[in-house]
């Protein structure tokens, strides 16, 4: 099957693909990637801090997103000759010359329109770092400790059109959620299961050539970027952005099957 894989330049995608090497091994794989998520807006100093947290990581000798990408047999494409755009007629062609049966999105980082959204046969799917519909947008986990939750989770869904994590639900994966821990290792943890029910879904449409979905219950709510309000809330209650402390943490989720 031909895979279409699109991420965003970001710790929990680089992870990401280092699972989804092995869970889609045997697939025909293509990855594209974007280099932000949202428009070009300055964000609080605690969200620029926590991003050169994760650029550090991303270059202290661990595998390179190319290299990432050459692992599952391909090279590493990206929109910056398009203009960063995803739905103009080049960024599609480029797209549409995968071939893709099937498109993956794991925190891409530009919205998908119907000219993208309809060029694989079985359509495109979305793993959210969040429980759907409670959480939807960016940050789901920041929103989750915030309000002292007992879970944090991943859902995988359909992308049906240009709504933002809206589409019909394919699986959800659920952890406790470790107040004492990061926001950053706590989103990370959710990657390991949350990239097997990527590779349970491309099972199923093997065998079955579809994917069972259920419809999301409610409209939920939709978060952007925390503002200042937001954060100074969050630290206000003694909880963490990131901790270098956590890097042997963060390495050892390298390693877990």
């Amino acid at each position: 099957m031909n895979i279409t894989l699109l991420v965003n330049r970001d710790l929990a995608s680089h992870l990401a693909l280092s699972h989804l090497i092995r869970i889609l091994e045997g697939q025909n794989i293509s990855v594209f990637i974007s280099e932000k998520v949202g428009a070009d807006k300055r964000r609080p100093e605690p969200l620029i801090e926590l991003a050169n947290f994760e650029n550090n990581l991303l270059n202290d000798g661990r595998p390179t997103f190319c290299a990432l990408a050459q692992s599952m047999g391909c090279s590493l494409e990206n929109f910056i000759d398009c203009d960063n755009q995803v739905n103009t007629p080049q960024a599609v062609a480029k797209i549409a010359a995968t071939e893709p049966d099937l498109i993956i999105s794991v925190r891409f980082g530009l919205i998908l329109h119907d000219h993208v959204i309809n060029l694989p046969k079985h359509g495109v799917i979305n793993l959210h770092s969040g429980l759907l519909p409670d959480y939807r947008g960016v940050m789901a986990s920041f929103r989750a400790m915030l309000n002292e939750d007992s879970l944090i989770g991943s859902t995988l869904h359909r992308i049906s059109d240009c709504t933002i994590d809206s589409g019909a639900i394919i699986a959800k994966a659920s952890i406790p959620l470790n107040m004492s821990l990061s926001y950053t290792l706590n989103v990370l943890k959710l990657y390991r299961d949350g990239c097997l029910e990527i590779g349970a879904a491309v099972d199923e449409l093997v065998r079955t050539d579809q994917i069972t979905t259920t419809p999301p219950n409610g409209e939920g709510c939709y978060y952007g970027f925390p503002d200042k309000a937001d954060l100074h809330k969050f630290f206000a209650q003694d909880l963490r952005l990131f901790d270098s402390d956590e890097i042997p943490l963060i390495n050892k989720l390298y390693t877990q099957t």
